[in-house]
Formats: C-alpha cells, structure tokens, sequence
C-alpha cells in the first residue's frame, strides 16, 4: 500500500488501521495523528481505517513562544 506520510510518499505494507501503523511506526510520545487532515483522537486509532493514497500526518508538539 502507498500511503502519504508526513508529506512523502510511502509504501508500506498492507495495514487495516491507524492503531496497527502505529505500532509499527512506533511514533515518540506525544505526538497528535491526522488522516485525511483530520485529527483522530487517541481512542479511536483502532476504529480509523487506512487505505491506499491516504494522507497521515504524525506531528509533535514544540515547547517555545
């Protein structure tokens, strides 16, 4: 499967939900997850289906002003 991931494309293997990628991603703690640019809370990555050409964006929050 091909997927966008934070701006790049990216082949991957075939994965049915967001929790599953992550797992396999294993993303540092915190981060927030978009897909389809939309934000998916926490408990809800193993109900956020994934599919070919999706766009997921796992962005970190930054301490500053």
């Amino acid at each position: 499967m091909v997927i966008v991931l934070n701006g790049k494309n990216c082949s991957l293997p075939e994965f049915r939900t967001l929790d599953t990628l992550l797992r396999v991603l294993s993303p540092s703690v915190p981060f927030v997850v978009a897909h389809n640019d939309e934000v998916i809370p926490r408990g809800t990555y193993g109900e956020c289906v994934i599919s070919t050409g999706d766009r997921i964006e796992i962005v970190y929050p930054a301490a500053g002003g």
